[in-house]
């Protein structure tokens, strides 16, 4: 996914999208102790959510995301 930027000025929340190459999503495998912690995304959509998006395939379908800092305290004091 993309770095963060600037959060978006309406709500505050940070923006991602899949880093794209030659059309595909780019991906790593990562070492599990690179983890830090989950984080929460939220689809970001207009005023339709696309019948499609399941649970299951969201994160394939949507093509932008925003991370969701007021998930938890913890979550806020390290993303905000």
């Amino acid at each position: 996914f993309t770095p963060f930027q600037q959060p978006e000025s309406h709500h505050g929340l940070y923006k991602i999208c899949c880093l794209m190459r030659h059309g595909e999503c780019l991906a790593s495998i990562i070492d599990v102790s690179d983890i830090r912690r989950s984080v929460h995304l939220f689809p970001n959509f207009s005023a339709v959510v696309p019948r499609e998006w399941t649970s299951s395939a969201v994160l394939e379908l949507c093509s932008s995301f925003v991370v969701n800092s007021f998930s938890d305290r913890h979550a806020y004091l390290t993303i905000v």
